[in-house]
């Protein structure tokens, strides 16, 4: 696993975000949510990446944001967790009570924005794939951070991918298709 992980999620993401147009209804992947709603859960995953990294600790989670944050907003705070990430940061982070080495930490913040990245891109028609190397090497450490076992309801169950390629095996193994518009 490469130490740039979280720096090419967050590229993927800023990539991304650009491109989504003014209709925060449209369905996303994400059962239930639409691209307004995700924005809102990249916005408090940035949050909690970066208290995590500049603290040391990531408390419980308060109550979901009420309103979806602009994507220049957005962007905003994805460039200040890539300061956050490269320069000092503790070794590990206390996550809910538990300690967890900052290197996992920051995969966990990679899977997580390069997935809702997508995410937020197949909100449209023409989405591009992950890039295959951040792909690849998320697809590497999928099982371990996300097991079949325990993944509802934050992930449904794998399905079968369409390709081969990288992109398409991660974000199947997440259970992730294309909304049906």
């Amino acid at each position: 696993m490469s130490d740039d992980l979280l720096e090419r999620a967050v590229a993927y993401l800023l990539s991304v975000l650009p491109d989504i147009g003014s209709d925060l209804s449209a369905p996303t992947p994400c059962r239930g949510w639409n691209t307004r709603t995700l924005l809102a859960h990249v916005d408090e995953s940035i949050a909690v990446l970066r208290e995590g990294l500049a603290g040391g600790q990531v408390a419980m989670p308060g109550p979901p944001l009420p309103n979806c944050a602009g994507t220049l907003h957005i962007r905003s705070r994805a460039v200040g967790l890539l300061g956050d990430w490269v320069n000092e940061h503790p070794g590990s982070v206390v996550v809910f009570g538990s300690p967890v080495p900052a290197r996992v930490f920051g995969t966990v913040g990679a899977l997580e924005l390069a997935v809702h990245a997508w995410d937020l891109a197949a909100a449209r028609s023409d989405a591009p794939p992950l890039p295959e190397r951040l792909a690849r090497e998320l697809l590497s450490v999928a099982s371990e951070l996300v097991p079949v076992a325990d993944r509802w309801p934050l992930f449904g169950p794998p399905i079968e991918p369409p390709t081969t390629a990288p992109s398409d095996r991660l974000l199947a193994y997440l259970g992730r298709a294309r909304p049906q518009c």
